[in-house]
């Protein structure tokens, strides 16, 4: 995290980085797939370098598939290198309840047995276990699906729980390393306001090992509450709508009972090696040249006008939907997104800013 100004720069090296043109900085990027092409880029820039490797050792865990024979001695399986873990949320009333989902064991019995190498037939187990979970756990919470009522993907405004601190070592394998705890502190959640077609991404970041949450809105950074980072971003009913029908989502027009803001990605860190990860960041350690990028973007007039026109509609919305709260200064890195979606929520890589 860079952390020596309170101005952010141009994210145009970042976005020439992923082969985007101007021409792409209105198109929509999927979050996910935002996050795993920053890290093929970083991990193809860091060979041949001494932090090659750096970002699998911190951010890459092992799960084990396999099919395994109840009657005889056979099993099947295969390991495989995971970034994230993707978690459904319908169904399911919290984080626990997700993993226990994931992990799951289907029985292949009747005319679904497993043709077992040397026995033939048999009845078996298939499911999925965890060998090995990474430094910095990335969780994508799946709160879009397909609706087969509606024969339209949906958003999922269910409620649904997450805590603060995770214990993952129930999901590992039996024969799983635990030496060290598999204990995770939550220092991230990426929120989405609206609905499938339209919304607004923010994050709530937490930097230090034992300091503040802070909220990420486009350019503004304030402090937040261990509420506003967490139980506000549960989803479900609101509490309390003092005889109102529903709250107007300011994204999407409408009017609902349930919050239209959700968690859509949690990031955890092992607490054992929060000191290792969460490192201070000297003046030094900041790229001299990124204090001197222009701290836009440079675009044809056709598309400055539109941005703006566009900028000053979203204002209106922002209005709507924000309590207006003093910005607290803080010097750490910043993601936001704004803009309507035209597929799943996109995040919109001229929306993207560093501090430095």
């Amino acid at each position: 995290m860079l952390q020596s100004n309170e101005d952010a720069v141009s994210t145009q090296e970042l976005t020439q980085s992923f082969g985007w043109e101007t021409k792409h900085i209105f198109e929509q990027q999927d979050v996910q797939e935002l996050s795993r092409i920053l890290m093929e880029r970083m991990e193809e820039r860091m060979k041949g370098t001494d932090a090659e490797n750096a970002l699998a050792k911190m951010f890459v865990g092992k799960m084990k598939t396999y099919i395994s024979c109840i009657n005889v001695d056979y099993e099947s399986s295969r390991i495989e290198d995971f970034w994230d873990i993707q978690l459904n949320v319908s169904g399911n009333k919290c984080l626990d309840d997700s993993f226990k989902d994931y992990i799951q064991v289907e029985t292949m019995d009747g005319e679904n047995k497993y043709f077992a190498e040397g026995y033939g037939l048999q009845d078996a187990r298939k499911g999925v276990i965890f060998e090995t979970f990474p430094q910095v756990l990335h969780l994508q919470l799946k709160r879009f699906e397909y609706d087969i009522n509606r024969d339209a993907m949906m958003k999922v405004n269910d409620r649904y729980e997450f805590p603060e601190i995770f214990d993952a070592s129930p999901y590992l394998s039996e024969t799983a390393d635990k030496s060290e705890p598999y204990i995770y502190k939550l220092h991230g959640v990426l929120v989405h306001s609206g609905d499938f077609n339209a919304g607004h991404y923010y994050a709530f970041l937490k930097p230090t090992t034992d300091g503040h949450f802070y909220k990420f809105d486009d350019d503004r950074v304030t402090r937040a509450t261990m509420k506003e980072a967490l139980e506000e971003n549960f989803g479900g009913d609101y509490v309390n709508l003092n005889g109102n029908a529903g709250v107007r989502n300011p994204y999407t027009r409408t009017i609902s009972t349930k919050r239209s803001m959700s968690a859509y990605m949690l990031v955890y860190i092992r607490q054992s090696r929060e000191e290792s990860i969460l490192h201070d960041v000297a003046d030094e350690d900041t790229p001299q040249h990124l204090g001197m990028l222009p701290s836009r973007v440079s675009l044809p007039s056709s598309l400055i006008c539109s941005s703006q026109a566009t900028q000053r509609r979203e204002g209106r919305f922002r209005a709507e939907a924000e309590r207006t709260r003093r910005a607290t200064p803080v010097s750490v890195c910043w993601c936001g997104y704004r803009g309507q979606f035209q597929s799943l929520p996109r995040i919109r890589p001229d929306h993207l800013g560093c501090r430095v």
